[in-house]
């Protein structure tokens, strides 16, 4: 799938570039031509299709190796100290990225110093069940021996795409969740399938749950029913969509991803690459209240079928809760 994308860009490429350069030759050189007698309007044309070229380029081989930190503040009533947690998610290593990209997230992580890693699913592309996809996963291994670090499963680790985001309607590549669960436990890295877990930081305690699949039909809430203490409660659950569910089960913060944004955003229109269309537009970036729970959203650190991003970095996200 990813050399069909890569295809379409050469294609779209040669079509708006080879075009321009044609068109603003003739306009100089060709005194007998269409474009030489009409110069003014040769000259939007080639702007236009250069434009094209620039975007593309721009948004394929440029932006998806950026890497910007969004920072974000979130009050929840029971935390009375500052607790600073580093949330990514949608590594998808594979055909896009790889260890050199992890190992660049990871650098960026440790400047920033948080009393805590979550890692929100998709660690793996799994489009063909490549277990070599796994060793780019490796530098992972720094963070966690230097900041605790939890994971989930996505979709992916499961090999499920859904049609338009229904459950039912899903295609499957293979599941390779055993192998990620223990490659992830070999880097010093817990990985969470409907378990919570009780964390101390800064002297304080809250409940972390970490959610399995939604779309590979395994997410489980079960275990909130172990809650014996008032604490504050954050989930960290790959699809938002389960945000409908979750809000039912007395959970204040819900981090998730899956969405990566739509990858491409046009001002006004917002995301474009819509993965699942029964999530709202709204919930596809950013923080957002539904009910009684607060709803976070990333864009990712990787890309899912055309390598493209516009308007739409990766992005780490360095949550501070009070």
């Amino acid at each position: 799938m990813g050399t069909f994308f890569d295809l379409l860009i050469c294609l779209f490429l040669v079509i708006t570039a080879l075009p321009a350069v044609i068109l603003l030759y003739s306009r100089t050189k060709r005194k007998h031509s269409w474009e030489y007698a009409h110069k003014t309007i040769t000259l939007v044309i080639s702007i236009i299709l250069l434009t094209s070229t620039l975007i593309l380029v721009y948004g394929s081989f440029i932006e998806p190796r950026l890497l910007i930190t969004k920072r974000y503040e979130i009050d929840l009533a029971k935390i009375n100290q500052p607790i600073t947690i580093v949330f990514i998610a949608d590594f998808q290593v594979g055909k896009y990225k790889q260890t050199a990209w992890v190992e660049k997230v990871v650098k960026r992580i440790l400047i920033l110093k948080p009393d805590l890693v979550l890692i929100g699913g998709d660690q793996v592309d799994n489009e063909s069940l490549n277990l070599k996809e796994l060793s780019y996963l490796e530098p992972l291994e720094k963070l966690a021996k230097q900041i605790p670090t939890y994971a989930i499963p996505g979709n992916h680790e499961y090999g499920v795409s859904c049609f338009w985001g229904i459950a039912t309607k899903c295609a499957h590549s293979g599941d390779i969740n055993f192998e990620t669960k223990q490659a992830l436990e070999n880097l010093n890295i817990k990985y969470l399938s409907n378990d919570l877990e009780k964390i101390t930081l800064q002297e304080q305690s809250f409940y972390l749950f970490g959610g399995d699949s939604y779309w590979a039909q395994k997410l489980n809430y079960t275990n909130l029913d172990k809650r014996q203490e008032d604490l504050a409660t954050l989930a960290l659950i790959h699809n938002p969509l389960a945000t409908y569910q979750a809000t039912k089960k007395d959970i204040d913060l819900i981090l998730s991803g899956h969405t990566h944004g739509g990858q491409v955003r046009l001002p006004f229109l917002g995301p474009v690459a819509r993965v699942d269309t029964l999530i709202p537009a709204q919930w596809y970036q950013g923080l957002q209240q539904y009910e009684d729970t607060q709803l976070l959203v990333t864009s990712g650190v990787g890309e899912t079928g055309t390598r493209a991003r516009l308007f739409n970095p990766p992005e780490i996200i360095l949550l501070t809760i009070k």
